[in-house]
Parts: structure tokens; sequence; C-alpha cells
């Protein structure tokens, strides 16, 4: 099998058309030519196709070796060995310099930087790189002893949201609110808000919490009638509902409320909404 059949197969099997796959990568004809062996492609062209279906470098050459490697194969591993994981080692290193500096200087700001860089690795691993179980305690502690959050604080808990039970964000939504109130006439507390509620959303699909992502979804609604982010922020409201519709495996018209945003110039954003709906219908489907 040639690459070109291959990327073809996996494009099927993942229900992409040639230009779903290819929007914000390459030309529809790029990946065509691909496709019918014409032409050869770039290694940072191929390593985009991968990534928008969900397909690790490592997975992508079983794919196509079996469980046999040419010399070319080989170094290609040796590729991916000593240049792609090589950026997991720089972000080890960062981690264990904030460490150092939160240690030095007590600055909670670089602790928190040094935990969501662990974060960011288990999460792109699939894995837990490292035990952030001490971590979450650090982090709880910290925002339930702040009994009045800023920006700072509602950016550290959206930004953590995954070490924590969905349970806890719940009960914790109640106290954020509380404890922000009297920021709520600035602008960039709304936004901030806003982040809070969509990032909410996304992890309550990514759980299965449907009811969670309901209540979420009704508060971001809410919430948008107060700010200038209405427009963006009630679309998102309405992509998110189909999309659970879309997940619980009823008919859906989640594409034609990513159509909205691509209508409107929002060509990059819309490929994300595009590749967070097949991350969690593939989900889905590997749970059935």
């Amino acid at each position: 099998m040639t690459h070109g059949e291959l990327i073809k197969k996996l494009r099927h099997e993942r229900g992409l058309t040639q230009q779903q796959l290819a929007t914000g990568i390459s030309s529809r004809t790029t990946l065509s030519s691909l496709e019918n062996n014409q032409t050869d492609i770039t290694s940072s062209i191929l390593f985009s196709y991968l990534k928008r279906m969900n397909i690790s470098v490592q997975e992508y050459l079983f794919y196509f070796n079996g469980d046999s490697a040419s010399e070319k194969e080989r170094a290609s591993q040796y590729f991916y060995d000593t240049v792609i994981q090589q950026r997991d080692l720089e972000i080890k290193k960062r981690i264990l310099n904030y460490q150092s500096r939160y240690r030095d200087s007590n600055d909670f700001y670089f602790c928190c930087l040094s935990i969501e860089l662990k974060l960011f690795l288990n999460h792109k691993h699939q894995q837990a790189v490292f035990d952030v179980d001490e971590d979450m305690s650090l982090i709880k502690a910290y925002l339930e002893h702040i009994t009045q959050w800023g920006h700072f604080e509602m950016s550290v808990f959206s930004n953590c949201l995954y070490i924590f039970s969905s349970d806890y964000i719940r009960g914790t939504f109640k106290t954020l609110l509380k404890r922000t109130k009297i920021l709520s006439r600035i602008d960039t507390y709304q936004n901030d808000l806003s982040i809070f509620l969509n990032n909410c959303i996304v992890l309550s699909l990514e759980r299965h919490h449907f009811d969670a992502t309901d209540f979420y979804v009704q508060q971001l609604f809410s919430l948008s009638a107060k700010t200038p982010r209405q427009a963006y922020d009630r679309m998102m409201c309405a992509y998110y509902l189909e999309l659970l519709k879309a997940v619980r495996g009823q008919s859906s018209a989640v594409s034609a409320t990513i159509d909205s945003f691509r209508n409107l110039g929002f060509q990059e954003h819309a490929d994300g909404l595009v590749a967070l709906k097949q991350r969690l219908l593939s989900r889905t489907v590997m749970q059935a």
C-alpha cells in the first residue's frame, strides 16, 4: 500500500472529504494528487493530515509497514525519536525550570505554569506522563484559600480543569461566581468566564457527562446577553447543542453550525470545530 492509498483509506474511515482534510493544510488538489499517487508531499503536510485525523506518527508507520520496517522506515522512527520527542524533552526542562523558580520566589504563577505543562503532556500522550495528584491538591488549596478571585485564579482553574472531577468543577462553579461577583462589571471578567464555560462544555462532552453539558451551555447562553461576545457565544451554544445530539447518536445539524463560522470568514476556527467533532465522535464509536 502506498502513502496515498493509506491516507485515502484513513480519511474515508473517518468520514472526511478531501476538502475537510485539506482545508488549512494544503489545497484539495495536493491531497487528491497524493491519494492518486501522482505526487509526494512534505513531512509537515503529512503530519498535519495525521493530526487532523487524530493519528499519531507511530500509528501511521505501523499501518504502513505492518510488522516490518525498511531502512527508510527505521530512519523515520529515528527522526520521530530524536526530533519530535525532543520537543517533549524541552517541555520537561521547562517544567523543571518553572518548579525551580517557584521554589526560589514562592510565586505561585510559576507553579501553575509547571502544572499546566504537565497536563499538556498528559493530554498529548493520553496517559499519565506526570503524576498530578499532588498538583491537584496544590491548586485546590490555593483556590479555596483565596476569597476574592481575579483573572489569575479564573485562568488557573480553567486551564487545569482536566485534573478535577466533574462534581468538583460543578460545585466550584457556584463558588467562582460568588468570589468574582465584584469583577462582573469588567469586560475582561466576562471574557474569562466565557472561556471557562467553553472549557467546561468540551470537557463534559469528552467525559460523556451530558447533563453537565446542558447546564454549562445554558450558563454560556445566559452570560452572552451581557457581553460584546453575544453573537459568537450564541453561535457556539448552537454548535455545542448540535454536537451533543451527534455524540448521542441523534440527528444533528452540527455541520451547518460549523458552516456558519466558515461563512463569516472564521476558517481556522471552523476547522478546529470540525476536528473537535471528529475526535468526540471517534471516541463515541470506540466506547460503543
